[in-house]
Parts: structure tokens; C-alpha cells; sequence
């Protein structure tokens, strides 16, 4: 033990880290301290050191003879009082510490007649600047998920991925409690620190998972959870239905929950039936009702307008599959044409046509009920289970914000104007209940319905079977053509035009079913629209009895009719040199505004929810078609778009050359 004297005027006591050169020496010439108390002051009475070592200073204020004492067995400090200097006059010179453990000792003050002050000396072990992230996972404890979310960690890029297609019931199903391991210090979400195991995320979106290193390096990691339920690209429907949903004409009691936390949502049109009450739903669609994924229609209690679906307000919404479109977006890509096309703002409609284009609003579906898969046969009970994604949409019919025809009453049966509307027919080779009178197109009649109970529709249905009728007449008459007296007094024209151009740069062979036109009442023309269902366009539809799509008119192909239809209205009108010029001009309008919707939809509903067309096709596996109609798709799903893009730019080409022959 070594001792040090120095006698010490009043000093202010301060820490400090600089260099020093002078000599640690006793002042022998210092004269005893004088009888009384002698204070030892030095603040702070601790000093930390780094790993690196150093000088570091303290100033002491003593009005004694102050020694300094400790255990120089330590090696790797000294400590000592310097000659002369007021300030800054006790120096600790401290080594480096190469170990990663954190070292200490203590440095005795002492003076006579004055109590010892005791200054401890701690030095930082070498700090790590590991920063590693080992392992990420939610356990299913304490989150009521059903099994353990594993992350998978992609070295390279940083990310964590996992996915979980299962519903979570809890209040805030996105607030999650995470368990990790790491080679670091500390582990930081948004700045705030988080523990293993204690502290919930939001896994709504993706994050920033930073570890921190004892030196205060960092790493960051991005952690995405596929979880359709949580994630805020969809809005979300969990259906319960009371039994399973096997007709399209029987409905069953469902319970549901339906909201949309999208970004920008407003929080409208949201429905839990525990509050609200249960719902019915049932089967719906011609072919697709039989494919893997099923179509439904709901029905409401009352009028209503879900998750910010607000141009109708209306009992009937339907949920379309699309499990022949491995896409997700033609029938959706349809109707952004539609919404150029019949657009009222550029006037070129007559003021009676009704320019209605469906909604089309994506949503993440669940269910939890029994469930037959017709791909397998198997059917079993699904425990809140992930269905995929769905395109909720409008129900074709009559009513405000969609087909407003003329509603038809009692008194308007006998009435000669009253008979005359409205309407709402449809081309369709599955489910029509009769044909036109001459060319055996097969058709339904949609309103008025065939319940109703104040009236017979039968004396409806005898009228606009008669007006279809008189319209084939004129259409296959020697005078069809006639501008006044021909087929243009049965037909708008420029709802037919617009139909066609969709249709054609579609190359959908659907063109004579899924086809709605209506009559309003007091004008003898039926209008068409609205477009509907064309999942089979851009060559996603193997029927080619009538010629190929890609390199003719559809009209030339007839659309897609069975060959015991006589399926040519669309040819007979082709003849007509006015209506041909009247349809080039239209493309030649529009064409520019179309390539740019294709272009704009192409990009833009991909990037809106890329996790859920990965979760859509981990249910129903992208390259497998189950339909006998539809195509195969590419090999993948940005390969489909891409082949979409690209058969949607050869077909405006050749729309070019044939419109214009």
C-alpha cells in the first residue's frame, strides 16, 4: 500500500478527462493542519472509466495534509495527488481492460483529524459491438393464436417473414406479444425498447426491429407478418353461416364481421352482427358457383351501405371469387373501362341512359363453418379459416345508385305507358328462362321479378318478350340499316358502342351472356349496361368454336355461344358501314384514356396488396385451373399481368386496323 501527501487549499470539486504531465509528489514544507476539524471534500465520488483506460482528474478540497491509499496489487490503475495544482489535483491513470467483464476499486482519502473519504473506481469491460438478431417468434400463449408464429430471417436483406391464415380472436387481434433472442444489448421498435416476451406490437404493417450493440452499434431488420386479418391492405369479412352454404337459392342465417381498416377509411359501413344482427347469404354465379372458391350474395336486414360503398344503399351485395382469374383484376379492370366509357361528364350519352359501373372493392374473406371444396370432395368444419381474396361488389338490379329503371306497380300493367318500363334483361345461357323470339338467344328476365305479388310479371314479360321481337324483325329485315325505321329505333347506340369497345379490347368471349340491358319507360330503346363479369377476357377462356379472339373480332367469333344458338346479332349490326364508323370514332377518342386505365390498374392493384394475393394463393394454389372454360395462366402471377399488359397492347393494335376497315 503506497501513501501520497499533499496539503490542499479550498477547491471547487470537478471531474474532468484531460492529459497531465505533472509529477505525483509530497510537499514536504506544508505545515501540520491546525488543531480542529479538517474537512476532506471531492465530488463526484466516483469515477467511471472507459475500456480504453486514460487519465482521469478529480479536484479535492482539503485544509489537511490529504493521503491517497489503495491496493496497487490491482495493476491496472494508479492514483495520486499532483504538486501545485488547484484544480484537477488528484489523477487516476487507468489501462485498458481487454476483458469483456467490468473491473472496480477503491481510493481512500485520508488526513488526520478528518474522517476518510472513500472514491470508487469502476472501468467498462471491452464493449461488444455485436448486434444480432437470433431468433423472432410469436408463441401462441399469449397472443390466443391457435399454433406459434415462426419468422423466417432472410440474412441478406434483414427481413423477418412468417405468415398466419388463421383468425385471431381478441380484442386488437394486431397487438401481438413477440419472444427473441439476440447477441446484443437491447432490442428497439419505433425508438421505444421492447422485451422478449412482455412488450405487444402492432403487426399491422411492416416495422423496423433495431438491436442495439453494448457500444451503441445498431442493426436493423424489417419484420413483416402475412396475417389478412391484421394487415390494413383489405377491408375484412369473417363470415358464420348457420349451416353450410350449398344453393344459390336458399339462404342461410350467417353471422358476420365486416370492416376496413385501409388507410384513409372513414370507419363507415363496418358490421358486427353481435351488435347489428346476423345477416343471410347464399351461392350465387352461373359456372363459378361450382369451382373451389365460391361466389356468395349477401343480404342485409336492411338497406345499407358496407365499408364505404356509399353510392348505393341497398340489401343485396355480392362477393365475387374470381377463381378462374388468376389475375384478381379483369372483371375489375372491366369495370375501370366501364367507369371511362360511361362516364356522364363527357356528354356523350343520351340523357335517359343510366351510366351505372358496378363498385368494385377488395376484401380478405374468412369463415368459419362447413365448407365443401369441389375440387376434392372433402368437406369439413373451417375454424375461422382464410377463403381469399374477394371482389365485393353491387347486385345487378333494379334500384337507386344502380340500374334506376321505373319502378313497375299494379295500375302500370294495364297502362300503355306504365307497361313500357322499366326493365332489366340479361343474355344468359344458364340460368335464362326464355328465348328471343327468333334467334334462340337465351335470356332473363331481372326486373320486374317474378314474385311479385301485386301484379302478374307475366303480362310484363309477354311485352319486352314482343319488343325483342319486333327488334329481331327489323335486325334481319332488308331495312335494318335505316337510321330512323331500322335497328337503331330498338337499340341506344351509344351504350351499345361502349359495350362493344370493352368487350373487344377485353377479347371477352362472354359477350353474349353476363350481358345486361334495361328499357326505361316511355323510351322505346333498350340501353346497355352495365358491364358485368368478364373474368374469361385477355385470353383466359379456351372455348373457341366460333375463331380466335386474339387475332379477329369478337363479334366475328360470335362471343362464345354454343353452336345451337344463333348468336349473330352482333355480326348482322357489323354490317351496318354508319355503326362501324361510329365505333372507330369512339376508340379513336377513348383509346389513349383506356390504355392508361390498363396501365394505371396493372400497377397499381398489385402493389395495393401484394400480402394478400400471396395468402390468396396459398389457399388456392395459383398455377391450378379447375374449370373446364378457362385458360391456364402464366406461370406465375406477375407473369399473368405481364401478359395481360401485353395482350392488352396487341389487341389495341389490331382494334386499330379492324374498327377501322
Amino acid at each position: 500500500m503506497k501513501r501520497f501527501f499533499l496539503c490542499l487549499g479550498t477547491f471547487a470539486a470537478s471531474l474532468a478527462f484531460v492529459s497531465c504531465t505533472e509529477e505525483n509528489l509530497e510537499d514536504p514544507d506544508k505545515p501540520d493542519n491546525p488543531a480542529g476539524r479538517v474537512e476532506i471534500t471531492v465530488s463526484p465520488e466516483t469515477v467511471e472509466a472507459k475500456s480504453a483506460g486514460g487519465d482521469y482528474f478529480l479536484t479535492v478540497i482539503s485544509d489537511g495534509n490529504v493521503s491517497v491509499s489503495y491496493d496497487t496489487d490491482a495493476g491496472w490503475f494508479s492514483a495520486g495527488l499532483l504538486v501545485g495544482a488547484e484544480e484537477n489535483n488528484l489523477r487516476f491513470r487507468v489501462e485498458p481492460n481487454t476483458g469483456n467483464k467490468p473491473r472496480s476499486s477503491e481510493v481512500t482519502l485520508s488526513a488526520d483529524g478528518a474522517d476518510d473519504v472513500t472514491v470508487t473506481l469502476t472501468q467498462q469491460g471491452t464493449i461488444s459491438s455485436v448486434c444480432e438478431l437470433l431468433s423472432f417468434s410469436i408463441a401462441g400463449k399469449h397472443n390466443g393464436l391457435e399454433s406459434e408464429i415462426e419468422f423466417e430471417l432472410d440474412p441478406d436483406s434483414r427481413t423477418l417473414n412468417a405468415m398466419y391464415l388463421k383468425w385471431i380472436e381478441k380484442d386488437d387481434p394486431e397487438m401481438l406479444i413477440p419472444e427473441f433472442t439476440i447477441n446484443g444489448a437491447k432490442v428497439l421498435v419505433n425508438g421505444v425498447e421492447v422485451v422478449s416476451g412482455e412488450t405487444e406490437i402492432s403487426f399491422a404493417d411492416d416495422f423496423i426491429l433495431t438491436v442495439e450493440a453494448e457500444n451503441g452499434d445498431t442493426k436493423d431488420y424489417t419484420v413483416s407478418l402475412n396475417c389478412p386479418q391484421i394487415n390494413r391492405e383489405l377491408a375484412v369479412l369473417h363470415f358464420k353461416p348457420a349451416s353450410e352454404i350449398v344453393s344459390k337459392d336458399d339462404y342461410v342465417d350467417t353471422k358476420i364481421e365486416l370492416y376496413d381498416k385501409t388507410p384513409g377509411s372513414t370507419g363507415e359501413g363496418w358490421w358486427d352482427s353481435d351488435e347489428q344482427g346476423t345477416v343471410e347469404m347464399r351461392g350465387r354465379g352461373n359456372s363459378t358457383w361450382g369451382l373451389p372458391k365460391k361466389p356468395y350474395r349477401i343480404k342485409f336486414p336492411d338497406k345499407f351501405s358496407p365499408i364505404g360503398l356509399d353510392h348505393a344503399k341497398e340489401k343485396s351485395w355480392t362477393l365475387l371469387a374470381q377463381d378462374m382469374d388468376k389475375s384478381l383484376l379483369r372483371t375489375h379492370l372491366a369495370f375501370e373501362y366501364s367507369r371511362a366509357l360511361f362516364d356522364p361528364s363527357d356528354n356523350y350519352h343520351d340523357s335517359k341512359a343510366i351510366l351505372f359501373t358496378p363498385a368494385s372493392k377488395y376484401v380478405n374473406v374468412y369463415i368459419t363453418g362447413w365448407y365443401t371444396d369441389s375440387s376434392t370432395g372433402e368437406r369439413r368444419f373451417r375454424d375461422g379459416e382464410y377463403l381469399g381474396v374477394y371482389q365485393m361488389s353491387d347486385q345487378v338490379q333494379e334500384a337507386e345508385g344502380r340500374i334506376a329503371v321505373d319502378k313497375i306497380k299494379a295500375d302500370d300493367v294495364t297502362d300503355p305507358v306504365g307497361i313500357t318500363g322499366g326493365y332489366i334483361i340479361e343474355t344468359d345461357i344458364h340460368e335464362g328462362n326464355w328465348y328471343s323470339p327468333h334467334k334462340n338467344v337465351k335470356m332473363s328476365y331481372k326486373y320486374p321479378e317474378d314474385d311479385e305479388e301485386d301484379y302478374d310479371p307475366g303480362i310484363c314479360y309477354d311485352y319486352i318478350t314482343d319488343f325483342i321481337g319486333d327488334f329481331e324483325n327489323i335486325l334481319y329485315g332488308s331495312d335494318f340499316k335505316n337510321p330512323e325505321n331500322g335497328w337503331r329505333k330498338y337499340l341506344d347506340e351509344k351504350t351499345l358502342i361502349d359495350f362493344i369497345i370493352i368487350k373487344e379490347l377485353a377479347a371477352d368471349m362472354d359477350g353474349y351472356t353476363s350481358t345486361y340491358m334495361y328499357k326505361r319507360r316511355g323510351v322505346d330503346k333498350l340501353f346497355f349496361g352495365p358491364i358485368w363479369d368478364c373474368d374469361k377476357g385477355w385470353d383466359n377462356d379456351k372455348r373457341r368454336e366460333h375463331g380466335d379472339p386474339l387475332s379477329s373480332l369478337i363479334i366475328y367469333s360470335g362471343f362464345w355461344m354454343p353452336n345451337y344458338i344463333e348468336n349473330d346479332w352482333f355480326q348482322r349490326l357489323w354490317e351496318d358501314e354508319t355503326f362501324r364508323i361510329d365505333v372507330a370514332s369512339r376508340w379513336d377518342s377513348k383509346r389513349d384514356e383506356l390504355m392508361a386505365v390498363t396501365y394505371r390498374v396493372l400497377e397499381e392493384v398489385p402493389a395495393s396488396m401484394p400480402k394478400a394475393i400471396e395468402a390468396n394463393f396459398t389457399v388456392w394454389p395459383f398455377y391450378y385451373q379447375y374449370s373446364s372454360e378457362a385458360n391456364m395462366p402464366a406461370e406465375d402471377y406477375s407473369s399473368e399481368i405481364e401478359r395481360i399488359r401485353d395482350l392488352t397492347e396487341k389487341r389495341a393494335v389490331l382494334l386499330d386496323n379492324l374498327f377501322n376497315k
